[in-house]
């Protein structure tokens, strides 16, 4: 598999070789031994109870937070050539993607991330960029919680850089399902307009996303989706990001598919605000979230599901190479159908070694201790043996 990736890597860039600029290298990589039980299947990385599948509950670790609550091996690693040909300038770029479940990098699943073209500098819109192929694509993300509320991410084509008067536009198509010689039961295509960069006040700017799915086969539905963002810098010394988001039927509220057979009784909202201090030598970043999910029951009736969950954490740059981080994340979720709400809480303390004093500054070789506590109707739902669970490890987390 690793050599068929790298077979790979090598035909898509020669064959734009032409170019005499260099290949770039670059990608993210987070590993460390694993918080598992080394004798049974009791997990020590927790979410937040898990409200819907499609992030309806709280987001990506359930908002509780990522640090010292990670119990996988992840990298990815991007290969680019850019070149300028016929005066038009293009950037190739192929990215492979390494996951295992657990801390044993010899047991990783590979698989191609990211594979596409993009040019800039045709005669007929010399401003746009145009692009076609697989990317991760106008994502926007809160790091602390490894939790992206957009993400249009996927195979398909676009045009950024359109510029109507007021911010930056951008539009693409996207398709999923579609291989016929499996015979894949609904085939979707995806549609996504992005508004972005509109200037609203000093400091502030607006963004405005929206996408329509439509998928087809047997029990093949539409649906549609609608994103409004706002940055604000200079809140409290932070820079302040704001989601309002709104799906329904198969659409993703991260403005991506959602469930194929998902109807227009399915109805999603949320409501989030992260604050980020990027200097050190104190620094941090503060996440509060709700989600709530509708469904209809089969009977007439509608389901619900909700979440709400808020986490922040600190870091004390105590010399230029060593931080002290500290993080605290707390979830609440009402189930889908009912049923007693789970609360889980996490707290996580990490001496780390790193580069420099800003919360971004990466390699981090971190040492951490965790700890979960969690109420009668999450250990049930969750299989757990104890309402406290204790994780003592080890992660570096870089990208290049």
């Amino acid at each position: 598999m690793m050599r068929r990736h790298t077979l790979l890597a090598a035909a898509a860039l020669s064959v734009f070789a032409a170019s005499a600029s260099a290949v770039d290298w670059g990608g993210y990589v987070r590993i460390g031994p694993g918080q598992k039980e080394a004798d049974g299947p009791l997990a020590k990385c927790f979410n937040g109870g898990g409200a819907d599948a499609d992030g309806t509950a709280a987001p990506g670790h359930g908002g509780i937070g990522r640090l010292g609550n990670e119990c996988n091996t992840y990298g990815e690693f991007a290969l680019s050539q850019a070149m300028n040909t016929g005066g038009v300038d293009y950037k190739a770029t192929l990215m492979t993607n390494f996951f295992d479940g657990g801390s044993n990098a010899n047991g990783i699943v590979t698989k191609t991330q990211q594979m596409y073209l993009e040019g800039k500098g045709f005669d007929i819109a010399p401003q746009q960029t145009f692009w076609i192929g697989e990317r991760f694509y106008h994502r926007a993300d809160v790091h602390l919680d490894d939790s992206f509320y957009i993400n249009m991410s996927g195979t398909g084509a676009g045009v950024d850089g359109i510029t109507p008067g007021v911010g930056s536009l951008s539009f693409a198509v996207f398709r999923t399902g579609d291989n016929t010689s499996i015979g894949t039961p609904n085939p979707g295509t995806r549609y996504n307009a992005d508004w972005e960069k509109i200037e609203t006040n000093p400091g502030g700017t607006l963004r405005l996303t929206a996408d329509f799915t439509d998928f087809k086969g047997v029990g093949g539905h539409t649906g549609w989706g609608v994103s409004l963002q706002h940055n604000q810098s200079g809140i409290l010394g932070a820079d302040n990001t704001l989601w309002l988001q709104y799906a329904s039927g198969s659409a993703g509220l991260n403005m991506a598919f959602g469930g194929a057979t998902d109807d227009s009784d399915r109805k999603q909202w949320r409501i989030a605000d992260s604050l980020t201090w990027l200097n050190g030598p104190l620094s941090g970043q503060a996440l509060v979230h709700y989600g709530h999910s509708d469904r209809a029951d089969g009977l007439g009736g509608t389901i619900s599901a909700s979440t709400w969950s808020a986490v922040g954490r600190a870091a004390y740059a105590m010399t230029k190479n060593f931080k002290l981080q500290g993080e605290l994340g707390y979830a609440s979720t009402k189930p889908l159908g009912g049923g007693d709400t789970q609360n889980v809480m996490k707290f996580t303390i990490a001496p780390t070694l790193t580069v420099g004093q800003k919360y971004y500054d990466r390699p981090e070789l971190r040492f951490y201790y965790s700890y979960f506590n969690m109420n009668d109707a999450y250990q049930v739902a969750n299989g757990q043996e104890k309402k406290g669970v204790s994780a003592v490890g080890f992660q570096l987390e870089t990208w290049f």
